[in-house]
């Protein structure tokens, strides 16, 4: 200060001419620094060198999220990892964790210096002054202290919130990134080849309708499903309706993805509802003029069979197309049936009616070992091998039908009862006793038949002589990629930039300061002006008050 100026220092004065002086110092500074240069003949430097890291950061900004892109594309490609998807992207982190916040404030500390001095966006009070150039804004704790201080009434310019928002989504912006591509599990891809006992087109001649018969009511009478019985040998699509069945039919590729070729099998089995229906359960003679008005052909219309097996009581017509006795030898075949039940186990009745398609093709399906599914049917469409087999819907109603009017002798049910779903056991040492099953449950368990009888034919016809080309998966760890968190991170950087890009534009000037600091602060409250007169620059050290004494704490206590 002036020794020739006749104001006291505020450490002379009261609290209150305190305040009034304060007041007037820091309006007369910001006055003084509004002034046009020529008349405050001063000279600023550019002190370009946040500016030209904060360029350098941006870019290693670009590099690291690169680097990090181009790690989650490899890594599921190769088992060895080399450096640059491996470590390269870790220390690249750690890199940004440690210097994206000091860089950010580093820049920010820069604007400020010139920004104080311009009467538009100066600290509008002493209290945000001290707040600005201690560098509250640069951290949560800061901001903090700087809402708690708000609350007790002191007000903060705008340019000071931008500040505080800008270092606050700096702070949180590493560890956003870091969520964002973590270290996961991921299974890597390598080629490979396999000579798996899979079905084969070559061998499906060498199988015959009775064959294929045989053995499908064999593994429909266990009372298990195709999973239990052919697990490694059936595959899904990824995505089936509710109310339908989608199956592919090939052999075990463990956890390879390759295309082989196979049997698909599409339809479902579910109960039927006409308005005719009543009719037709009061009056079982009505069912054959049922079948002629609701199929457009009919190949086969079966008289009802009545089976039984210890109280179980089944009677059941059916009608279908095509006949029960065709063979096909396209690359597929399509059949409907519907199915007439009257059955009881002695006190529970059950009546209705049971549609059944069935769509059968022999193809080729990309297979995946990993999760049991298949995906890219292609439909055989060339095939023309002489094949003597049904169509495993009508392979189960021929089934059913031969098996069931030999004789009505006590053990002559005992297997169909089985298939059906009825739960035979003994009680009192040497009487059967059977749940009666609903409805659903008999639609369910012929549709099971279906599927036994394709897997029938998937097996009787499997070979183990060819080698196919595909895709083994090794699970290992490497860099991945959460879409949730990513888009976050782009939310951030863009927010962080379009703050410091603002900033930049309203506070990027010449000043006498490279940053800020409390020297400035004391200046300014001081009323000594930052912009030196006549040429010089001015470096705030060179300022010879600032080696006068402290005041003692004495004083600062009155």
């Amino acid at each position: 200060m002036n020794p020739n100026n006749s104001t006291p220092p505020p450490h002379t004065l009261d609290r209150e001419q305190s305040a009034q002086y304060s007041q007037a110092t820091l309006l007369s500074s910001s006055e003084s620094l509004s002034k046009p240069r020529l008349q405050q003949k001063w000279k600023g430097r550019l002190h370009p060198l946040s500016l030209m890291a904060l360029g350098v950061w941006v870019c290693y900004i670009v590099a690291t999220i690169f680097v990090l892109e181009k790690a989650v594309k490899n890594d599921p490609l190769h088992i060895e990892v080399v450096w640059r998807y491996d470590v390269l992207p870790g220390s690249m982190l750690t890199f940004f964790a440690q210097g994206h916040l000091p860089i950010t404030v580093f820049h920010l500390a820069r604007v400020g210096v010139s920004a104080i001095q311009r009467k538009s966006i100066a600290p509008r009070t002493q209290d945000e002054l001290f707040l600005m150039t201690d560098r509250a804004w640069s951290g949560p704790v800061g901001i903090a202290g700087v809402v708690i201080t708000m609350i007790r009434g002191v007000r903060v310019s705008l340019i000071f919130l931008i500040f505080a928002f800008t270092c606050m989504v700096a702070f949180v912006t590493p560890e956003t990134l870091s969520r964002a591509y973590p270290v996961g599990l991921v299974n890597v891809t390598k080629p490979y080849t396999v000579t798996p006992r899979a079905f084969s087109p070559q061998a499906l001649p060498n199988v015959d309708r009775d064959t294929q018969i045989g053995l499908g009511l064999g593994s429909w009478a266990t009372g298990l499903s195709i999973f239990d019985i052919y697990e490694f040998s059936v595959y899904k699509p990824n995505e089936i309706p509710p109310d339908f069945r989608d199956f592919f039919f090939s052999g075990s590729v463990q956890d390879i993805d390759v295309r082989l070729p196979g049997l698909r099998l599409q339809g479902a089995c579910a109960p039927f509802s006409d308005d005719a229906l009543p009719a037709v359960e009061q009056d079982t003679t009505l069912f054959p003029m049922f079948c002629n008005n609701t199929l457009p052909l009919v190949g086969d219309q079966a008289p009802a069979v009545n089976v039984f097996y210890g109280n179980a009581n089944v009677t059941y017509s059916y009608c279908t197309y095509p006949s029960v006795s065709t063979v096909f030898s396209g690359p597929d075949s399509n059949a409907t049936a519907y199915i007439l039940l009257q059955t009881n186990n002695g006190t529970v009745e059950t009546t209705g009616m049971v549609k059944c398609q069935s769509n059968f093709s022999i193809g080729t399906a990309l297979l995946s070992g990993t999760d049991w599914t298949y995906t890219s049917f292609l439909k055989n469409i060339t095939y023309d091998n002489p094949i003597q087999l049904a169509n495993p819907l009508s392979a189960v109603l021929a089934g059913i039908a031969n098996g069931s009017v030999v004789n009505h002798t006590f053990e002559s049910g005992s297997t169909l009862v089985k298939q059906l779903g009825y739960n035979v056991t003994i009680v009192n040492g040497n009487t059967l006793n059977s749940t009666q099953p609903s409805l659903d449950t008999f639609a369910k368990r012929i549709w099971f038949g279906v599927e036994h009888m394709t897997a029938g034919m998937d097996l009787l016809s499997s070979a183990s002589d060819i080698t196919y080309r595909g895709s083994l998966h090794y699970p290992t760890f490497g860099r991945t990629r959460s879409n949730a968190f990513a888009n976050g991170l782009y939310a951030l950087l863009a927010s962080w930039l379009c703050g410091l890009i603002y900033l930049s534009f309203k506070g990027y000037r010449l000043s006498t300061e490279s940053h800020l600091g409390s020297r400035i602060a004391i200046r300014l409250y001081e009323g000594m002006p930052l912009r030196e007169s006549q040429s010089q620059v001015g470096e705030f050290f060179d300022d010879e008050q600032l080696s006068r004494p402290v005041v003692s704490p004495g004083i600062l206590r009155n």
